[in-house]
């Protein structure tokens, strides 16, 4: 986008276009000089108002869809808006009442909690729901099993600390009887259980390698590729709400515009863009061309950073650019308050 050279704003400006952004996000409708005159209690004539909007199309904060209708904000002007909105943690006593205590039934491990944030999230605000995380490799593992499937086939499950369970199915070129596992397990959970998968990938050779099963196909597997099995792969470390939430805008009722978001909504995009993008651990927003990728360039992402101690991450909100944003705000601070709160 091409920016006016002197694209700093006076005081009119200012209102005239936080005013306008306002009434888009609450109308969905180009914003004309009149509605605006109408809307606010601004002592200008709508004249003035439109040769005001005039120059912050100009400037770049404004453009429109059509010669003789209204103005629409830019992703410039939004955030403009964006950073001057009046912050509060204010949200409704009932509904941040609702947020707690349905978070607190469900509080009984990480993965569960984090998981119903998501869904839970998406629901209330009416937009797609995600959570990332970290430091789900400085988990503790709790408890190792193996199973025998059939002959041949084993299925290894991991439970950390957090409450994340993880299974994956073994394929052996030998049969493995019931017996062999169990001394097998035995083994794995004297070992294993009460390490890091960190500690688990960096020291299994030494924990296995005075077993007397060290040598088994079973225990070479699983200490071979040990950065695969004791790890925490990315969908694993992000959780998503259903994507169809997003209909319900104008924005993505053209089913084209719609279907062009859906990758962007895949878990294995969301945790690389989210750990691009979302370095810091602070709030944070990206609004359309901010994102960097095109595939979000009508979207926004706003998001909220929570602390559990073992596990960090991100509670966000995907939607169109025109969204209340302060009141996503508050609502994912809450959501961040109580997640804090919960262990």
């Amino acid at each position: 986008m091409k920016l006016h050279k002197n694209n700093q704003l006076n005081e009119r400006e200012s209102s005239i276009l936080l005013a306008l952004v306002e009434c888009y996000i609450d109308k969905s409708i180009p914003i004309s000089s009149k509605l605006i005159k109408n809307s606010f209690d601004f002592n200008i004539s709508s004249a003035t108002i439109r040769n005001t909007m005039a120059l912050l199309e100009e400037k770049g904060y404004l453009t429109h869809l059509h010669t003789s209708g209204g103005r629409i904000p830019t992703d410039l002007g939004y955030r403009y808006y964006v950073n001057n909105l009046n912050y509060s943690n204010e949200l409704d006593i009932e509904l941040s009442n609702f947020i707690e205590y349905e978070l607190k039934i469900i509080n009984n491990n990480v993965d569960e909690l984090l998981g119903a944030t998501a869904i839970m999230l998406s629901k209330i605000s009416k937009m797609f729901g995600v959570v990332s995380i970290s430091g789900y490799q400085s988990s503790i593992l709790t408890d190792i099993e193996l199973i025998s499937i059939q002959g041949n086939r084993v299925m290894l499950v991991l439970a950390m600390d957090t409450g994340l369970v993880k299974s994956i199915v073994l394929n052996l070129k030998i049969n493995i009887s019931d017996h062999l596992i169990s001394k097998i397990t035995k083994v794995l959970k004297e070992s294993l259980v009460g390490c890091t998968l960190q500690e688990i990938q960096s020291t299994i050779i030494g924990r296995l390698s005075d077993a007397e099963m060290y040598d088994h196909e079973l225990v070479q597997i699983l200490v071979n590729d040990r950065f695969n099995y004791f790890n925490i792969d990315s969908n694993n470390s992000i959780y998503t709400s259903p994507s169809n939430v997003l209909l319900k805008h104008p924005e993505f009722q053209n089913i084209t515009r719609y279907q062009k978001i859906l990758p962007a909504l895949d878990k294995t995009y969301l945790s690389e863009h989210f750990n691009q993008n979302f370095t810091n651990e602070v709030d944070k927003t990206l609004i359309g061309s901010e994102n960097g990728d095109k595939i979000l360039y009508d979207c926004s992402i706003v998001t909220s950073h929570f602390d559990l101690g073992k596990v960090k991450g991100r509670i966000g909100i995907i939607g169109p650019k025109r969204i209340p944003y302060l009141y996503i705000q508050n609502l994912l601070n809450k959501f961040t308050e109580v997640i804090n709160n919960a262990y």
